[in-house]
């Protein structure tokens, strides 16, 4: 992704979400019990420093690219989260483009999973 800093990718975070269906972390926390399939589009070393529980790692510029081998059922609920939701809204767009039919992003990212809930568990080793 370009710089995540810049003021276009943040035009683009903003613009994908109007298009997408954002949860708060007690959503989140319902979803992942129901089954939900959990995707941290994160750096691998922003994974490695902390994650949620049963998150897997994709980066953010290849999850279009995986999508179809990890995500194989497009109908089944799928929660993308980053740090603070920036990245998670484009990935969740891009999911929806493809065809995935319940996908949302964490509202606020693991900001806000801090602090409705836990702190995020770091990684072993």
């Amino acid at each position: 992704m370009s710089s995540l800093a810049g003021s276009d990718f943040l035009e683009r975070a903003e613009a994908a979400r109007r298009l997408i269906r954002e949860v708060d972390a007690a959503e989140l926390q319902s979803l992942l019990t129901s089954g939900a399939e959990l995707i941290d589009v994160r750096e691998p070393q922003e994974y490695a420093a902390g994650h949620i529980p049963g998150a897997r790692q994709v980066n953010g510029s290849a999850l279009a690219l995986q999508a179809a081998g990890i995500l194989p059922d497009r109908d089944r609920p799928v929660v993308v989260v980053c740090r603070s939701g920036n990245r998670s809204a484009i990935a969740a767009l891009e999911l929806q483009t493809l065809g995935y039919a319940q996908v949302v992003s964490l509202r606020g990212g693991l900001l806000q999973w801090g602090e409705l809930i836990s702190q995020p568990i770091p990684a072993a080793g």
